[in-house]
């Protein structure tokens, strides 16, 4: 089964909504925008030491728009995900094969519908 993009289980913090748009450049940040709420928070990782070389992984860097993150370690865009839970989201780079932890940061809540 292949790994899934950010795209696939981006919600958004507030309201959960599925329309997360990012709003930014990886040269600046990972900031996001929740079409519904209008939130914005920050997609980033943590490294966690691990890598993984038996895992299965394609994927191509995200479309303009689409939710991303970089790489912990080497900070390429071309991340899916590993496992995800209610408490935790791993990611996979596909350049170095490090495993990252996904972290939700600079959350500004936005207006309830």
């Amino acid at each position: 089964m292949p790994l899934q993009a950010l795209k696939e289980i981006i919600r958004c913090p507030q309201c959960g909504g599925r329309e997360v748009i990012y709003s930014c450049e990886p040269k600046c940040c990972y900031n996001h925008v929740c079409a519904d709420c209008r939130s914005t928070f920050e997609l980033n990782t943590q490294k966690t030491g691990r890598f993984d070389h038996e895992t299965a992984i394609s994927v191509e860097e995200p479309q303009s728009g689409e939710p991303t993150t970089g790489c912990a370690s080497c900070e390429s865009l071309r991340v899916a995900i590993l496992s995800s839970s209610e408490n935790e989201i791993l990611l996979l780079c596909a350049r170095c094969r490090a495993v990252s932890k996904m972290v939700v940061e600079e959350f500004v809540p936005g207006f309830s519908s």
